[in-house]
Parts: structure tokens; C-alpha cells; sequence
């Protein structure tokens, strides 16, 4: 059982990973001490430059936390190539400034560094932690230099590697996904590969290894290896958008993006036993319709799947569906609808009668969760014989069942 009295810190609080990472660690409960450069006026949020060392010092020194999540830092290749002075100070002195204060203030804190697949050279892909790091890049060097310095001075330490974390933001998956609302088209690479790694999926690994009696590192990403062409191509399904917009490229001559900096994240997999999604799922959680299971656990008696938290449902009820058949074709006015897959596979269809949001299709399968709004035309198309869970906010009951018919919405 987990204490939720562990001081916890997050450098980097105001960037994509550390905000994420942030509002997922308060849901569960915990106490989190928030650290920016340029600092905000909500509680518990902290004003230090990482690279001041007495400002970095003083400020650990009061909190005395008994985690520290490293996210801050600059991650750009292009400006790590250009400003190599500011890339050393910021990543490497500034790591180099916590490690100091750690040593100084508690050497049993927890120390978890967020590390890249860029310490590798990305000359042949698929690098489990045994292998040795060949950064080609500044910023691949300058993340090297910190594992080097947390391994040579840290007890209780994490190297936490990941790759192109993606949902709810990410500047590839950004850029993707702002062309493709616009229908225009793009060019992506399609001699580069990587591991790209669901946010939420990282978020649940950081907080398993906040409490997790481990010591070393630790690839966190992806299980698939795609090229960012293809990846982008699964963004347009997901979005109902023509592939015909999706152009495949080769990078140019002394680009900086490796040809393979895959990863392979197979022991983080085993020693976590946490919900790892596949692409074409992980999409449809920050893009489609389906919901990603706010927990998961998994030993040998079998696993535990959460569903919903903090809802109320009126009726539930169990369908078995055979191949073949339509089902729904009717929205509801007053009542949220939620499923659950217990095995099988259905075409979801989605239309939004107001016109407000695109019409949406998406496959549910064995272990998916959805929900339907108010006002939402829904058809289920069985594409297999299927058993699954029918959660309501509202009771279908009496004369008013709430059921419609297209021709019947107002």
C-alpha cells in the first residue's frame, strides 16, 4: 500500500511531460512541489533556475522532498546543435546542480532523470538498456553526461529513457495533428524510426517507480517501432482524414533526427506489469473515443482493469451480440452511455446530429472502454460474435425511455 506522504518534486513543471506528469501525481493524491524557471502564483508552483545553484539549493533544502522527477531541460537538437554553451549549462550543469544538492541536503532521496533515446546513435534501433550509448547528436551528449554523473554520484536513482511522447501534446504529434484538422498536406519522413511512447502510459510507469524498489535504468516507450511517416498515417485514421495528404520523404542529407533510435521497453514492461497500448490504441485514447483505464494491475492471479471512477450509473446491463448484426442506430437526450468489450469486436459509429463534431468510426475489441454523449447517433456494426457491459446514466424505464431516432432530433 502506497503513502501519499511522500513529498514528491517536478523540474520542468511548466512543460509538456512535467504538467502532464504534475496533474496526474495531485489525482492520485500525492503532494507535489512544483518547480519553474519562471515560477507562478499558484500554490505550490516554485520559481528556481536549475542552473543557479545556490537558488536550486535552497529552495530543495526547504522543501526536503523525498522524490525528485527531473523533467526540465532543452530539448530541442536544433538548438542544442546551435547553443552548445546553453545546452551544457542547462542539462548538464543544471542535472549536476540537483545532484549536488541531494548529496548535501538527503542522499536517500529518490532522484528520477528523464533521459532520451538520443544517447544512442540511432544507427541500428531496438537498444535495450545493456547497450552502449554512441550519442550522435549535442543533445544525446549532453544527456549522457548526466546519466555518467547520477551513476557516479547517486545511490537512490532512476534513468528513466523514453522516446517522442505523444497525446494531449508533443510538438511531432502537434504538428501533425494541426495540418490534418486543416486538411493540408504534409511531408514526413519515412526513412526515420523510432518508439513513440503514449503519455499516459508514461505518466502511469513514473508514478509505479516513484514507490518501486529499483535502482538503475529503465527504457519507458512505445512496444512498436514505426517510421514517423507511418505514424502519421495512423494519425490520419484515427482522425477520418484521407491518407492522400500524408506524404512520405526522405530526411535531408546531415539531418539531425537518427535513422533508428528505437528502443526496446520489454523489461520496464515486465517489471512494471502496467497497461503498455499499442499505437492504434493510444491514438484513439487522445483522439478517438476510446477511454485509456485509469488503473491497471496485473500479478499471477490475473489483472484488474479500471473502468470508470467517480461516476454514477443508473442501470447497467450485458449484451450478447452475434456477427453481423446492427445495433443502436438512435441517440439519447438526457442519458450518457458507457461499454465495455468482455470479448469480441464492433464498428462504432459516431455522429454528432448538431454537426458540431465529425462524424467519428473507430473498432471496440476485447478490454476497450467508451462512453457516448448526450445527443450522439450511435450504430454498433458486430463484427464478431461479441459480450459487453451497457452502463447508463439514466435508467431506461416507463413511458419516457429516452430513445430517439434521427428523424425525431430537435
Amino acid at each position: 500500500m502506497r503513502s501519499n506522504n511522500k513529498k514528491i518534486v517536478i523540474t520542468g513543471a511548466d512543460g509538456y511531460i512535467g504538467s502532464n506528469l504534475k496533474s496526474f501525481l495531485e489525482h492520485k493524491g500525492l503532494e507535489i512541489y512544483s518547480i519553474t524557471k519562471g515560477g507562478s502564483k499558484r500554490e505550490k508552483f516554485h520559481q528556481a533556475d536549475i542552473t543557479d545553484k545556490q537558488s536550486i539549493f535552497e529552495l530543495l533544502n526547504k522543501i526536503n522532498p523525498d522524490v525528485i522527477i527531473h523533467t526540465a531541460g532543452m530539448s530541442s537538437l536544433a538548438q542544442c546543435e546551435k547553443e552548445k554553451e546553453l545546452a551544457w549549462k542547462v542539462n548538464v550543469e543544471g542535472t549536476r546542480n540537483i545532484i549536488e544538492s541531494i548529496k548535501e541536503i538527503n542522499p536517500q532521496i529518490k532522484f528520477i532523470f528523464i533521459s532520451s533515446d538520443y544517447i544512442f546513435s540511432g544507427k541500428r534501433g531496438r537498444y535495450t538498456e545493456a547497450d552502449e550509448p554512441d550519442p550522435a547528436t549535442y543533445y544525446g551528449k549532453t544527456k549522457l553526461e548526466s546519466e555518467k554523473d547520477i551513476k557516479q554520484n547517486l545511490e537512490n536513482y532512476i534513468i528513466c529513457r523514453t522516446a517522442n511522447v505523444f497525446g494531449r501534446g508533443g510538438n511531432f504529434f502537434n504538428f501533425i495533428q494541426d495540418n490534418l484538422s486543416r486538411n493540408e498536406q504534409i511531408e514526413v519522413f519515412d526513412d526515420t524510426f523510432y518508439t513513440p511512447t503514449y503519455i499516459d502510459y508514461l505518466l502511469d510507469s513514473l508514478d509505479r517507480l516513484i514507490d518501486l524498489d529499483f535502482k538503475g535504468t529503465i527504457h519507458v516507450t512505445g512496444r512498436e517501432r514505426v517510421s514517423r511517416h507511418a505514424f502519421a498515417l495512423s494519425m490520419a485514421k484515427t482522425m477520418n482524414k484521407s491518407a492522400k495528404v500524408v506524404n512520405g520523404s526522405a530526411q535531408p542529407k546531415g539531418g539531425l533526427i537518427a535513422k533508428d533510435s528505437s528502443l526496446n521497453g520489454e523489461s520496464a514492461q515486465k517489471l512494471l506489469k502496467n497497461f503498455c497500448p499499442n499505437i492504434e490504441k493510444s491514438l484513439q485514447y487522445c483522439l478517438g473515443s476510446l477511454i485509456y483505464p485509469y488503473f491497471y494491475f496485473e500479478d499471477t492471479r490475473g489483472r484488474i482493469l479500471g473502468l470508470f471512477q467517480d461516476m454514477n450509473w443508473e442501470e447497467v446491463n450485458y449484451i450478447e451480440s452475434l456477427k453481423d448484426q446492427i445495433r443502436g442506430n438512435h441517440y439519447h437526450k438526457e442519458t450518457k452511455e458507457a461499454f465495455f468489450i468482455i470479448e469480441g469486436k464492433i464498428r462504432v459509429v459516431l455522429e454528432d446530429l448538431s454537426g458540431a463534431i465529425p462524424k467519428k468510426e473507430f473498432i471496440a475489441e476485447k478490454g476497450d472502454i467508451f462512453m457516448i454523449n448526450y445527443n450522439i447517433l450511435h450504430t454498433f456494426e458486430i463484427i464478431e460474435d461479441s459480450k459487453w457491459i451497457n452502463m447508463l446514466s439514466k435508467s431506461i424505464k416507463g413511458d419516457d425511455k429516452d430513445i430517439h431516432k434521427r428523424e425525431k432530433f430537435s
